[in-house]
């Protein structure tokens, strides 16, 4: 039964297919010779298809995946694979000018997108949506120069009125506002008439990839960044989004927990940085002080500027002496980043991951379900937050704790528009803080006898995880 649930397998048996029907025709080609011709042109562009997904290098993994779609649609999956990819301008790339990294992921950073090590004078963690609200507000309210917002999700609700109002005040101060929405992310959530209320106090919006009836070229890269940035002086990040459920208003899932950080200084600058990197499509600029002390702010752009964060993450679980604590809403761990948490476990390092156990999307959870399982027997320990959906986007590397938008899965490491902050001291006590007043109210990871049809449905939601 395990074999017959193998990538191997699968790939055999399309092979057995191919070869019993080329066999056939064989045998029959007088009378099917039209059938012939469509058969071997549609084998023809999909083998075409699958030798440019393999020449064009990147991810083993979405390289399988995209092979297997064309495959699984012949002529179709060739015809979406070579839309998506025309065309490939850089965009959302920042340059730091003064940048002085100070070795190690800092390098790093600065080598894949542009970006260093910052100061701060102050940074505030929140480790709920309501708190997180009330101090944005207050920070937007205040606002002289300029209010840069860019959020995957922008929905209709309570929380959007008080946004409105606070820019209300900010535009009344004289700032400009800049807002940059995805166009997946928030379709059928914010229509024309938020938009129009948005542009009636003052700002200019902007939608990354809006969504259209037609494929078109890197739609399938999303916006997932949540930045706040004013003034260049504080600048707000982590996984809450412009939606109500992310204050625990609206609770279709349970109590919602989320994280979010705000930091105060020169690190605000660079997030700045980041949203007009995608305003502008990109931006150079310096970074104007020290600060009493220093955090990394980092992001992706793919597919020019992507992989930093997976690279980052699995050096600081590889790393790893004492503990790695995680919290995600989404675990589909690439292989790289899998076979870190892994070896950490084995070599005795406190491994352990908060998922939601009341999830938003079922196929989502049934992905992260089945791949906890084979890290679970390897000694990672996963646990199921009770209270309802988790959707924090944190993780603790003994003294370092890396806060943002990213997701434990393909997408945000490979496919989406991401960012995020690493800090150390205080930022990561509270972080660590939180994460064990989580586990204290979730409940260890366990699965039961599993049936055929879910063991069905896992297989097919793994092949195609890279793409989801």
């Amino acid at each position: 039964m395990r074999n017959f649930f193998s990538l191997n397998f699968l790939y055999i048996l399309l092979i057995a297919a191919e070869s019993a029907a080329i066999i056939f025709l064989c045998i029959y080609i007088p009378a099917l010779l039209p059938a012939v011709a469509v058969f071997v042109g549609a084998w023809l562009a999909s083998v075409i298809a699958v030798i440019a997904v393999a020449a064009r290098g990147g991810s083993p993994e979405i390289n399988c995946a995209l092979s297997l779609l064309i495959i699984a649609l012949p002529v179709v999956g060739a015809v979406i694979f070579t839309l998506s990819h025309i065309g490939g301008k850089e965009y959302g790339t920042l340059t730091l000018e003064n940048a002085e990294p100070q070795g190690g992921l800092e390098s790093a950073a600065f080598e894949c997108c542009g970006v260093c090590g910052a100061g701060y004078d102050r940074a505030e963690y929140f480790t709920c949506g309501e708190d997180y609200f009330k101090r944005l507000f207050k920070e937007i309210e205040k606002a002289e120069k300029r209010v840069c917002l860019e959020y995957f999700i922008v929905c209709r609700g309570k929380i959007f009125s008080r946004l409105l109002a606070a820019l209300r005040n900010a535009k009344n101060n004289g700032a400009e506002i800049k807002i940059i929405v995805d166009g997946i992310g928030s379709a059928f959530k914010a229509g024309r008439r938020e938009m129009k209320k948005l542009k009636t106090v003052g700002a200019e919006v902007k939608v990354f990839h809006r969504l259209k009836p037609l494929i078109y070229s890197r739609i399938n890269y999303r916006d997932h960044r949540k930045i706040a940035a004013i003034d260049g002086k504080v600048a707000f990040t982590g996984g809450i989004n412009i939606a109500d459920e992310y204050a625990n208003i609206d609770s279709p899932h349970g109590y919602w927990k989320d994280t979010g950080v705000a930091v105060y200084g020169a690190a605000a600058e660079v997030f700045e940085g980041m949203f007009l990197s995608v305003w502008n499509k990109s931006y150079k600029t310096e970074i104007s002080g020290s600060g009493k002390h220093r955090c990394l702010p980092f992001y992706d752009s793919p597919p020019h500027r992507a992989g930093f964060c997976e690279n980052a993450y699995a050096a600081a679980i590889n790393s790893a002496r004492e503990r790695v604590h995680i919290f995600t809403p989404y675990f589909c761990a690439t292989d790289k980043t899998a076979a870190a948490l892994e070896f950490a476990a084995m070599r005795g390092v406190d491994v352990r991951i908060i998922i939601p156990h009341i999830p938003d999307k079922k196929y989502t959870f049934e992905l992260s379900k089945a791949s906890a399982l084979p890290l679970a027997a390897k000694g990672v320990r996963f646990y199921e937050y009770t209270p309802g959906f988790m959707h924090a986007k944190s993780m603790v590397c003994d003294d370092s704790a890396f806060i943002g938008t990213y997701n434990f899965d393909f997408r945000s490491m490979r496919l989406n528009y991401e960012c995020g902050i690493m800090f150390k001291g205080e930022i990561c006590e509270q972080v660590e803080r939180d994460f064990w007043d989580c586990l204290r109210l979730s409940s260890p990871f366990c699965e039961g006898k599993i049936s055929p049809f879910r063991r069905v449905l896992r297989f097919i939601l793994r092949l195609f995880a890279p793409l989801m």
